[in-house]
C-alpha cells in the first residue's frame, strides 16, 4: 500500500459516514415515533436514532461512531418508524440467516463492482450522494466498502455524471416510498426511470 492510498480505517469511517447519510435517506419516509415529540427527551430520527433490536437511543452526532466501531459485517433495514433502524450483524447469525446475510452483501459488492467496469470508472473517482438539501461526495474505495460491511436497505444505483467538477459518478436513490425528492440523487425523475435497475 502507498501513502497515497486510503487506509482501512479511514475507508471503514467514510463506509460509516455514507452508510448514515442513507439511513437518513431513507427515514425520511418513515413515521415520526408517536409521543415523541412530548417525551422531554431527545427526538427519535433527528437527535437519537435506536439500531434495534436494543433499544438504547444513540445521539446522531455518535451514530457514525457507532457504525464504524461495530463488531463485523452488517446488514442495516431502516424501519416505518423514523429513526428506527433494524441492525443485523452477520457474526450473530447461524445457518442458512448467516448464508443469506452473506450472500447479500457479496450481491451488493458485485453489482457495485459491475456497474463501475459499465461506467469505466477509475480508482480515483468520486461519488455524488445528493438528496433533500443534503449533498455529500464519497470515494469510489468507501462506497465498496459500505456495499460490502454497511449495506443500508435502500433501491441505488450508480449512473455517471457529466459537466461535474466534484464527482464523476451519482449514486441513485429510490426511496420505499416510491416519491421524487430534490437532489441529483432522484432515480425516480423520468429520465431514469426504465434506463437504470436498482438493486
Amino acid at each position: 500500500m502507498t501513502s497515497s492510498e486510503p487506509k482501512t480505517e479511514d475507508l471503514r469511517a467514510e463506509a460509516a459516514r455514507l452508510a448514515f447519510t442513507l439511513l437518513r435517506f431513507a427515514s425520511a419516509a418513515g413515521h415520526p415515533l408517536p409521543g415523541s415529540e412530548r417525551s422531554g427527551g431527545p427526538k427519535v430520527g433527528s437527535d437519537a436514532w435506536v439500531f434495534g433490536p436494543s433499544w438504547q437511543k444513540v445521539p446522531s452526532d455518535g451514530v457514525e461512531a457507532f457504525l464504524t466501531g461495530l463488531p463485523s459485517r452488517a446488514l442495516l433495514n431502516p424501519n416505518l418508524i423514523r429513526g428506527e433502524v433494524t441492525l443485523l450483524l452477520l457474526d450473530e447469525l447461524t445457518g442458512d440467516r448467516r448464508r443469506w446475510g452473506e450472500k447479500t452483501l457479496s450481491n451488493f459488492v458485485a453489482c457495485f463492482d459491475e456497474m463501475v467496469v459499465q461506467l469505466a470508472l477509475p480508482n480515483t473517482a468520486e461519488v455524488l450522494v445528493e438528496f433533500d438539501d443534503e449533498s455529500h461526495v464519497f470515494s469510489l474505495g468507501a462506497v465498496r466498502e459500505w456495499a460490502g460491511t454497511l449495506a443500508v436497505n435502500v433501491g441505488w444505483n450508480l449512473a455517471p455524471l457529466a459537466n461535474e467538477e466534484c464527482a464523476e459518478a451519482c449514486l441513485m436513490l429510490i426511496r420505499a416510498d416510491d416519491r421524487e425528492f430534490p437532489g441529483r440523487s432522484c432515480m425516480m425523475r423520468e429520465r431514469y426511470r426504465g434506463q437504470n435497475r436498482a438493486v
